[in-house]
């Protein structure tokens, strides 16, 4: 039997790896292929990796579509500590000895091969095979240890541009996984928006803690509602209603969404549909962080302030509006919103009849 053993850290798992393992799987003429998830990589020690459950889950529901006799092997998370590929093969080899034996590994690893612990027993008791992750590779090492390299299309998905925010290069029951397990959420934050917007997220997701825990309410929710609730703010006019527009009609119509609507309604339409989070109550404390509604919900306050009165935020009295927030929850809402409608008057903004008659209901 020819046994195919692909390894990584799956962090997350992504379309590349499915096809990279499809391809080694028809080219080799294998009988199984066992995917190995890491415990700590010895190539990526200092990566913040997803717990060890996340990155199992995210990869039995990667595999639920493969089309080939597949596993998923729990020795080295079992094992735990670094990760050492001859301990690996040594493991497989025991279990499979009179069988075939391929570790599948990408060509990024090969130029240091020479370096690795029992290269040359590992080479004589495996098949070792390369796939193609650009179109310049250094064959040394490979015609050295025997090593077959695959012609295999070079897929462009990674799984640092998923930890990015490109979801759409996993499955989506693997986005629907990472977004309702708020998983690799700061790296995303970090990613999508510039370092002094993101820093806001982070200080409104903080605050939003404290004012939760000061009222008993979820702390969790409160501090993603905070984490991402600009995740749009950066887009333009043009990109936002772009955006929209694939999730709502009349995007363009400014009397329905005004710009003041946009980067709420966008960041609202991002958590659900980019980042797939099922969540609705931080869906909509989102959707209405600028302009509140006529009913609210406890998160909807919640992040109300904390975005108006974060670490960050400086204008007079700012310090007192962030100890009446924990001694008064309620008087504090109503604090802020007097105090924001007082900020766009003195900008000469005109408030909708909408606008206005919330903005009532919350400043009394």
């Amino acid at each position: 039997m020819k046994i195919g053993l692909f390894g990584g850290s799956f962090n997350p798992v992504h379309n590349g790896h499915i096809k990279i393992a499809e391809f080694a799987y028809k080219t080799l003429g294998l009988d199984k292929i066992y995917f190995i998830p890491t415990a700590i990589s010895p190539f990526k020690k200092k990566n913040q990796v997803a717990a060890d459950s996340d990155r199992i889950n995210m990869l039995n529901l990667a595999l639920e579509n493969f089309s080939y006799n597949s596993e998923v092997s729990l020795f080295e998370i079992k094992r735990g500590g670094v990760s050492y590929t001859f301990e690996t093969i040594r493991y497989f080899k025991n279990k499979f000895p009179n069988d075939e034996l391929f570790f599948i590994m990408g060509s990024d690893l090969l130029p240091k091969f020479h370096k690795w612990e029992y290269a040359d027993e590992m080479t004589k008791s495996c098949q070792f095979v390369v796939y193609k992750r650009s179109k310049n590779i250094n064959k040394i090492n490979a015609k050295k240890y025997g090593i077959k390299i695959m012609n295999n299309p070079i897929f462009d998905e990674s799984s640092t541009k998923v930890r990015q925010g490109e979801l759409d290069l996993t499955d989506n029951k693997v986005n629907n996984y990472i977004g309702n397990n708020f998983l690799y959420a700061k790296e995303i934050i970090y990613s999508l928006l510039t370092a002094k917007r993101a820093k806001h997220c982070v200080a409104a997701a903080e605050f939003a803690v404290m004012l939760a825990k000061s009222i008993q309410y979820d702390a969790k929710k409160a501090y993603y509602a905070g984490l991402f609730h600009d995740i749009c703010k950066e887009l333009d006019e043009n990109e936002s209603r772009a955006f929209i527009n694939q999730f709502v009609e009349n995007a363009y119509d400014r009397k329905l969404f005004p710009n003041y609507k946009l980067h709420q309604l966008a960041g609202a339409l991002w958590f659900k549909h980019i980042y797939m989070n099922d969540d609705d109550e931080i869906y909509n404390a989102i959707r209405i962080h600028t302009s509140l509604a006529l009913e609210l919900s406890t998160l909807d306050k919640i992040l109300y302030i904390a975005d108006k009165i974060c670490d960050g935020r400086a204008f007079a009295g700012v310090q007192k509006l962030r100890q009446l927030a924990l001694e008064d929850f309620n008087e504090c809402f109503k604090q802020v919103v007097k105090r924001n409608i007082e900020y766009n008057l003195a900008k000469n903004i005109t408030f909708s009849d909408e606008q206005n008659e919330i903005n009532n209901k919350w400043s009394k």
